[in-house]
């Protein structure tokens, strides 16, 4: 398989025969397919982007890993009265 380039989000993902697929994010360091996922690609609602989008093949992404996602936010106490 040769590389790609997304023309939705603009990644190119990297495929090197027997190695897993390297995505190059547009800022930070390469990832994965599923990190691509858990980041851009499941938050596609719009079935024709969701056509146009190169990494919607699950075997392919397999499964989300730890630290692919983005994480949670620090809560906020609004109740404290404090601006």
């Amino acid at each position: 398989m040769a590389n790609q380039r997304c023309n939705l989000c603009k990644v190119e993902i990297e495929s090197i025969e027997g190695l897993p697929d390297r995505v190059h994010f547009s800022n930070g360091p390469a990832g994965s397919r599923s990190k691509l996922w858990s980041r851009v690609c499941r938050f596609l609602d719009n079935p024709e982007k969701q056509k146009l989008c190169i990494n919607q093949n699950a075997d392919l992404r397999g499964p989300e890993q730890q630290g692919d996602a983005f994480p949670d936010p620090p809560s906020m106490d609004l109740d404290s009265g404090k601006a």
